[in-house]
């Protein structure tokens, strides 16, 4: 279930209007030194989600499973003692990106908890690299309080008491009820950063706990009266990231490859690969960069198929969004790079500008 905005308490309306300004704000950043907005399919749809969400979650039951935009099979390798987050990322599109950072040991654990009027959250573990920060937790709720979501996560400087995103980002989140209670919530919030900015050493984790009276979390309007719903105070756990994430730093590979899409050109400029992402850039013509229709046409069609050579295994590297640039356009993509990919290449499909379907190699060794 996606928890991909917050649900807050009344005396926070304007917090909640700020956040939702922010976040159409940071999917509408497109073209924004020429003084211009690129609308695009992908980018669109992603800012319509997001206010969707951030305005509708007083609609959504937690009960209620929401569409999968993926499905993705998690392997049946031991999470040790982070097991119980298997079901979370079963439901997850870029569930590949953490089974592999897990089972490579490429996790910091935390175990840090903190405890307040019936309420607990508890950091379980943090994965990070230069371009995002990954956060495991677990909320409870004690006195017959029914977990309806961990509503809030912030990310700040412990020294500073900023908050820690890159500008043009914005945080993701997704989450479910433990097998059998309603009183646990498992959580996984993912900030992004900006790898040219050094990130602080110690930071806190600021959590926000959504709940219901006992037996109004199985009544189908739960959620539509704001009345109904109680949050707990803000549960703050402070910890140190482990060096290790800045250790491996972010792969830029030069490709400028130019391919066509519907008879354009579009030029396969770079791909950055990272142990929690992969992320691939398009330019285009100074023509096609204020041709507005047919950008948002080429981009609703830029490749969608990432693979790796894993061993003797081909691994599927889901694509889990993408955005207009000044350039061109932004491809995101889940990444195994801890798994040492043998080869990773990009799949151009079939059509008016090619008889089948052809690759152009990312990656090889």
């Amino acid at each position: 279930m996606l928890i991909d905005a917050e649900r807050i308490p009344q005396e926070h309306k304007m917090e909640s209007a700020a956040a939702q300004i922010y976040a159409i704000q940071a999917g509408l950043e497109l073209g924004k030194k020429r003084g211009k907005k690129l609308m695009f399919a992908k980018s669109t749809m992603a800012v319509l989600t997001a206010a969707v969400l951030i305005a509708g979650l007083l609609f959504f039951n937690p009960t209620q499973l929401m569409p999968q935009q993926a499905s993705t099979s998690i392997k049946s390798s031991d999470w040790g003692v982070l097991e119980s987050f298997k079901k979370v990322a079963s439901s997850d599109i870029d569930a590949l990106t953490l089974e592999s950072a897990i089972r490579n040991d490429y996790v910091q654990i935390v175990n840090k908890s903190t405890e307040k009027n019936g309420y607990k959250i508890t950091l379980n573990a943090v994965i990070a690299d230069e371009n995002k920060i990954i956060m495991l937790y677990t909320g409870t709720t004690s006195d017959g309080q029914e977990i309806y979501s961990v509503n809030s996560v912030w990310l700040t400087d412990a020294v500073t008491g900023q908050s820690i995103i890159d500008e043009n980002g914005y945080r993701k989140g997704m989450g479910s009820h433990a097998e059998d209670s309603i009183y646990t919530w498992l959580g996984k919030t993912i900030y992004p950063l900006d790898k040219n900015k050094a990130f602080p050493k110690e930071v806190v984790a600021n959590f926000q706990i959504a709940s219901v009276d006992p037996g109004m979390l199985a009544k189908p309007k739960t959620g539509t009266n704001l009345a109904e719903m109680r949050y707990s105070d803000r549960l703050k756990v402070s910890f140190a990231i482990d060096p290790k994430f800045w250790e491996q730093k972010t792969e830029t590979v030069v490709l400028n490859q130019p391919f066509m899409i519907d008879g354009h050109e579009v030029n396969l400029a770079q791909v950055e690969i990272s142990p929690l992402s992969i992320v691939v850039k398009y330019t285009l013509s100074e023509d096609l960069k204020t041709n507005w229709e047919i950008r948002n046409e080429l981009f609703g069609k830029t490749p969608s198929e990432l693979t790796s050579q894993v061993g003797k295994h081909e691994v599927e590297n889901n694509s889990i969004g993408g955005r207009g640039s000044e350039d061109g356009f932004t491809s995101y993509f889940s990444s195994n790079v801890l798994d040492h990919p043998k080869s990773i290449r990009l799949k151009l499909d079939a059509g008016p500008d090619r008889d089948k379907n052809a690759y152009i190699d990312i990656l090889k060794k």
